[in-house]
C-alpha cells in the first residue's frame, strides 16, 4: 500500500473534511483473460473522507479502455482537495453538485468521491445505506461468479475453488467458447451468464447460438463490438423470428444517452456500473430511468477491493442480475465489507456502505 501525499496551500485549521488518498496495486489470484486483454493485477486509488470522527471510502479502479489512468486521476484529486477539505458534508447529492465543475467528464473519479460521501453519510445517520434508501437486502439477486477465458485445466482449478454457486458468468470470445461451455455444463447444473465483451461477429454469434441453447445459457452480455448496431439488428431480427428469448445485455455499447436510445429494441437490458454512472446517487436515478424505458437492469464490478463491491451491493435490490465477485478475484483485499455465500450477499454490520478500512 502506498500513501500519496503532496504539498498544498491550505491551513490545518481550515480543514473540515479530511481527504486521504491511498494507492493499491491489487494482485489477482489468477491471470484474468477476456476477449480483448489479460491482466494479473489492478491499480486502484482509495478515497477516504474523514469528518467528525467518522470516515467514508470510495474506490477508483484504473481502466485504460475508458482512458482512466491512475496518474491522471491523482492530479485530478489534488485539484479537488482544497474544495473538498473546506466542505462540511450534510448529504451526498449536494456534495456531488459542488464537485461537478471539477469532475465533469470524469465519471470514474466522480464515482470514488460519491461512494465515499455516501458511505460517510450513512455512518453519520447510523444506518446501512440500503436501509436509508428503503431497499430490502432480501430482494437482492444472487451474484454470479466469473470465469475468465482460459484453458480447461485452469477453469477446472478455479471451479474446484468455488463449487456450488448457483450462477456462473463465463467470459467468452475465442475459439474455446464451446469447449468451455460443454466442460462446465458437465460439472454443474448452475445457470450460465455469458459475457463476450464485444468479441464476436454476427456470424460467430449464430455459430455459437445452438450451443448457447444446448448448454442452457440464461443471459448474453455484449456479444458484438461497441458500435455494431447493424449487427445487433440482424441478431434481434433472427432471435425474434425463431422465438428465442435469451436476454441480451449491453455493457460497452452504452456510454451516452444517445447510445441508450440506440440500445432500445436491440438489447433487453443495460449493465449499470457505478464507475460509468459516476456513483451511487446517479446510478439509482439511472436505474429508475431504465425501468421506465422497459429495460432489464444488470450490474457488475471489476476486479477490485471490497470497497467497490460493497458500494454496489447497497443498491443491489434494484437489479435483475448482478456480478459482485470482483473482490474475490483479488489476492488479499485492503478493506472489509460485504461477503458472498455462494453468491448470496451477506451485508456487513457496518453502517454506510458497510466498509471498514484502516489506514496503515
Amino acid at each position: 500500500m502506498r500513501s500519496v501525499h503532496k504539498q498544498r496551500s491550505i491551513n490545518s485549521e481550515d480543514i473540515i473534511m479530511k481527504l486521504r488518498i491511498v494507492r493499491h496495486d491489487l494482485p489477482l489470484k489468477h491471470v484474468f483473460h477476456i476477449s480483448s486483454r489479460s491482466y494479473s493485477f489492478v491499480r486502484t486509488i482509495v478515497i477516504r473522507l474523514d469528518q467528525d470522527g467518522l470516515y467514508g471510502c470510495g474506490e477508483f479502479c484504473e481502466d485504460l479502455h475508458y482512458s482512466a489512468s491512475i496518474e491522471d486521476m491523482l492530479d485530478l484529486i489534488e485539484k479537488c482537495r482544497s474544495m473538498v477539505e473546506r466542505y462540511a458534508l450534510a448529504e451526498p447529492m449536494a456534495f456531488r453538485r459542488a464537485l461537478e465543475p471539477l469532475l465533469n467528464g470524469h465519471p470514474f473519479m466522480q464515482n470514488a468521491f460519491d461512494c465515499a460521501a455516501c458511505d460517510l453519510w450513512g455512518k453519520m445517520r447510523n444506518k446501512p445505506l440500503h436501509q436509508i434508501w428503503g431497499l430490502a437486502a432480501g430482494n437482492a439477486p444472487v451474484s454470479s461468479f466469473t470465469f475468465g477465458i482460459d484453458t480447461l485445466e485452469k477453469i477446472d482449478e478455479r471451479f474446484k475453488e468455488t463449487p456450488d454457486w448457483s450462477i456462473y458468468r463465463l467470459k467468452l470470445g475465442d475459439s474455446s467458447d464451446v469447449d468451455i461451455l460443454r466442460f462446465l455444463r458437465n460439472k454443474t447444473a448452475a445457470k450460465f451468464h455469458v459475457d463476450v465483451n464485444g468479441g464476436w461477429t454476427v456470424d460467430t454469434f449464430f455459430h455459437r447460438l445452438p450451443f448457447l441453447i444446448e448448454y442452457g445459457v440464461d443471459l448474453i452480455e455484449q456479444p458484438l463490438a461497441v458500435n455494431d448496431w447493424d449487427g445487433m439488428k440482424k441478431i434481434r431480427k433472427e432471435l425474434k423470428k425463431k422465438n428465442i428469448q435469451i436476454p441480451i445485455i449491453a455493457d460497452e455499447s452504452w456510454r451516452t444517452d444517445e447510445d441508450l436510445e440506440r440500445c432500445a429494441g436491440l438489447f433487453d437490458g443495460i449493465n449499470v456500473k457505478l464507475a460509468k454512472c459516476g456513483g451511487l446517487t446517479t446510478a439509482r436515478q439511472f436505474v429508475e430511468k431504465l425501468r421506465h424505458k422497459g429495460f432489464k437492469v444488470a450490474s457488475a464490478v471489476t476486479a477490485e477491493s471490497a470497497i467497490g463491491a460493497s458500494a454496489t451491493a447497497q443498491i443491489a435490490p434494484m437489479f435483475d442480475y448482478i456480478a459482485l465477485d470482483g473482490f474475490i478475484q483479488v489476492d488479499g483485499t485492503p478493506a472489509t465489507g460485504i461477503m458472498l455465500d455462494k453468491g448470496r450477499i451477506v451485508y456487513s454490520d457496518e453502517n454506510g456502505c458497510g466498509i471498514r478500512y484502516a489506514l496503515r
